[in-house]
């Protein structure tokens, strides 16, 4: 019975589609002037529910900036779909939105919406260079950064430490040794998975780390796709047999179906993005504490240097349309993106290097790991794999994966003829979403 599912809901689905249809239709913002702030001239801040205390605690600090903390939804499409409103009307633009997808940067900062504004000349370098090297790179076009990153995911080997033992598994340092330990694991214990591939599970961590040009941002209005390059078929040729012995799975994880596995002890191992050591594995997976560490991502073929992969993380953007609220408005991105204190007891992994490291001091001492967790986390926040960049078509980068690679994988079929036909799909989502495909 396959279990391959896409992960797009039909919100989400809805939503993409409605903000693509809002795009094309040249909604665009007009690059300063109208009104911002609800037509009220106070600072008005967008946020999810996970931000809006901080928010609120800046307001309190900063009792003579007029302020107004709105609590949005994480979902896809929904920042950009109002923004898009707004554009409509010329008025209602948040002067400070968080993005739970930064991909979504892409689109703000398009000519067609005209709502991020360039940081550059707002945040001194001295400030950017203090995040994760590569970690603003998700939302630069054109040398030009439209956001602060307020955390990043980047992957690491998950695994599960009394397993290994148990089973005689060295912890692999490569991704030959990986497929090697995978395949032993699946024969000698049926069920065991080493992995997950579908949607940015498999694209974002497995292409991600290797650095295959999936969606390489080369401006906002130009993008790389080549499935060609040794660097993408290397993938292919590491997953297939996986795929066949079953040692990989399609079930997403944040599925039920996958947390099943780990209540089954039939998870081996799982690279995947930081987040999934507080928020899967002991909450969804129910695998007990004293079991889980993190091994750095495994080294390609002819690299010795181990690449990570981004599945997650989120970004703050400033509007152009803040006119003279532009410098609060930078001054609480600013704050909230790199305040260490701030920054140190969030639930992520914070993207400023110094909140970062007293973040990791909490991770070393948590009792649920089997052993500190940090060293690898620490190594893979300074080795994101370049060129992932942010893009309008992130939703139809996934499905299409998903409707190509990974139904492939599920079948049994050519994992290296899937690339073609993804390539394909990618090329035509590009078109769609107003770039232009190039080297």
């Amino acid at each position: 019975m396959k279990r391959w599912r896409p992960v797009r809901s039909w919100r989400t689905a809805t939503l993409a589609t409605a903000t693509a249809a809002l795009l094309l239709a040249g909604c665009g913002g007009t690059g300063g002037g109208g009104n911002s702030g609800g037509d009220k001239g106070e600072l008005l801040v967008w946020v999810d529910n996970t931000r809006t205390p901080a928010a609120q605690q800046y307001k309190k600090a900063h009792p003579d900036v007029k302020m107004r903390i709105v609590t949005i939804p994480p979902d896809a499409g929904y920042v950009p779909t109002k923004v898009s409103l707004a554009n409509r009307t010329k008025s209602g633009w948040p002067d400070v939105v968080f993005l739970a997808n930064p991909a979504e940067a892409a689109t703000l900062a398009s000519d067609r919406f005209g709502y991020a504004a360039p940081l550059d000349d707002l945040v001194p370098k001295s400030v950017r260079d203090g995040f994760a090297p590569g970690s603003l790179d998700t939302c630069t076009f054109g040398g030009r950064t439209y956001c602060l990153r307020n955390d990043i995911a980047p992957t690491v080997l998950w695994y599960d430490a009394k397993l290994m033992e148990q089973y005689g598994y060295d912890v692999p340092k490569t991704w030959a040794e990986y497929q090697q330990v995978g395949l032993k694991a699946a024969e000698e214990h049926s069920g065991t998975v080493v992995g997950a591939v579908n949607g940015k599970y498999g694209a974002g961590v497995y292409f991600g780390s290797s650095g295959c040009p999936t969606r390489d941002t080369l401006s906002l209005t130009k993008v790389h796709i080549d499935l060609t390059q040794p660097s993408c078929t290397r993938v292919a040729d590491l997953l297939q047999p996986m795929a066949k012995a079953k040692a990989v799975t399609m079930v997403v994880p944040t599925d039920p179906a996958f947390a099943r596995l780990g209540t089954e002890n039939k998870i081996l191992m799982l690279p995947g993005p930081a987040w999934f050591g507080d928020f899967m594995f002991g909450p969804a997976f129910k695998i007990p504490k004293g079991r889980i560490a993190a091994a750095p991502m495994p080294t390609w073929p002819g690299e010795t240097r181990s690449y990570a992969g981004q599945v997650g993380g989120g970004a703050f953007l400033v509007s152009a349309h803040a006119g003279d609220r532009t410098k609060d408005a930078v001054d609480l991105v600013r704050w909230m993106t790199t305040d260490v204190t701030l920054q140190a007891a969030q639930p992520t992994y914070p993207a400023f290097t110094a909140a970062a490291q007293k973040w990791g001091e909490t991770k070393s001492k948590d009792p649920y790991y089997a052993s500190d967790p940090m060293p690898a986390l620490s190594a893979a926040a300074n080795a994101l794999r370049p060129g992932f960049g942010a893009v309008r078509f992130e939703a139809d980068w996934q499905t299409t994966f998903n409707d190509t690679v990974g139904k492939a994988a599920d079948s049994g079929g050519d994992l290296k003829k899937a690339l073609t036909s993804w390539q394909d799909k990618l090329e035509a989502a590009a078109g769609t979403s107003d770039y232009t495909v190039g080297p």
